[in-house]
Parts: C-alpha cells; sequence; structure tokens
C-alpha cells in the first residue's frame, strides 16, 4: 500500500474512532430512537382519528406546518454540513478539531429545535380533550412498541449470515456516526 493511498484510510479510520467514543456512550431508550422524521407523516391521519374541533384543527395544522419547515431547514443545514465534511476530508492536512466543531454546532442546533419541537406539540396537547389526549398516549406507545421491536435484531435468532444481523447492510465502505440528534456519514475513499 503506498502512502498516498493508505493517508485517506488512516484519516477515516482516526476519525472513526474519535466520533465513535460518544456514540459509545450514550445509552439507546425507545422514547430516544422515535424521530420526527417518522413520525410526522402520520400527523394527518391520527388527527383525523383525533376528531378535532375547528379550534384545534387550525392549532394543529399551524404547529404541523412549523414543524415541517423546520426539518424541511435542518434537512439542508445537514446537506451542508455534509458536503462540508466531505470537502474537509480530501484536505491535505486535515484537522479532525476543524470537521467535529461542525457536528456540535449540528448537534447543539438539533437539541434546541427538538426542545422547540416538543413545545408546539405540548400546545396541541393542552387544547386536546381527555379522550383525545388518551388516544395520543396510545399512539405513543404503540409506536414505541415499533421502535423497541425495530431494535431487536431478529436476524440474529434466526441464524442470519455476517453482516445482515439488525437489517442494516454496508453501502460502498462509509461510516455511519451519529451523536445528540445530528448524524453524518463519512465516504470511503
Amino acid at each position: 500500500m503506498t502512502s498516498l493511498t493508505f493517508l485517506p484510510a488512516v484519516r477515516r479510520l482516526g476519525l472513526a474512532f474519535l466520533l465513535g467514543t460518544t456514540a459509545l456512550t450514550a445509552s439507546a431508550v425507545p422514547i430516544a430512537e422515535m424521530r420526527l422524521e417518522d413520525l410526522l407523516p402520520m400527523a394527518p391521519d391520527f388527527r383525523m382519528e383525533l376528531k378535532l374541533n375547528a379550534n384545534q384543527t387550525t392549532l394543529w395544522q399551524q404547529v404541523e406546518g412549523k414543524t415541517r419547515q423546520l426539518l424541511r431547514e435542518r434537512k439542508a443545514r445537514r446537506e451542508r454540513l455534509q458536503a462540508a465534511v466531505t470537502q474537509g476530508l480530501q484536505t491535505p492536512r486535515l484537522e479532525l478539531r476543524d470537521l467535529l466543531a461542525g457536528l456540535d454546532t449540528e448537534s447543539t442546533q438539533s437539541l434546541a429545535e427538538e426542545k422547540q419541537v416538543r413545545e408546539w406539540w405540548l400546545s396541541v396537547n393542552d387544547a386536546l380533550d381527555e379522550q383525545q389526549r388518551q388516544a395520543v398516549a396510545q399512539f405513543i406507545a404503540g409506536q414505541m412498541a415499533r421502535v423497541m421491536d425495530a431494535a431487536v435484531p431478529h436476524n440474529e435468532s434466526r441464524g442470519a449470515p455476517a453482516g445482515e444481523h439488525g437489517g442494516r447492510k454496508g453501502g460502498k465502505g462509509g461510516v455511519s456516526m451519529g451523536s445528540g440528534g445530528a448524524g453524518m456519514t463519512l465516504p470511503a475513499n
């Protein structure tokens, strides 16, 4: 292996170890694994099940619209971060601290956004009657059960071939990392 082909591999490995340590320290619980991006597409159907009155419907639509806008902005921001990291990995003298700063900023901003979104949706919950709140609680319990089921590597109990445990398969050798609501995929060179 020449030093030119060895250097990108060392960079990726070093960055993976450095960033990966944050993922090892976090313990995942089902509620923490529920993602807004997965729940929001269910909102229109669930809204119909709740049989909201006119005021509740207006509030729901406002909060849903603000939430969708926030998610669009987050997606664009994360795409810019991904592009910056990809470009940074091409730098001859890679400085990992510079790359981590962007990830730290994204994590902090995502955490603040998650809190804001929770406040918005709690305002909707406050406008519901007791029966509607019970329906929301049952919906969340059902989603948590699905997340728990998805987290259990079912393939392991069936003797799946190596590399297929948990339903995830590798791509082109990229490395995925996440921390505090921010994640990125580092391309393989």
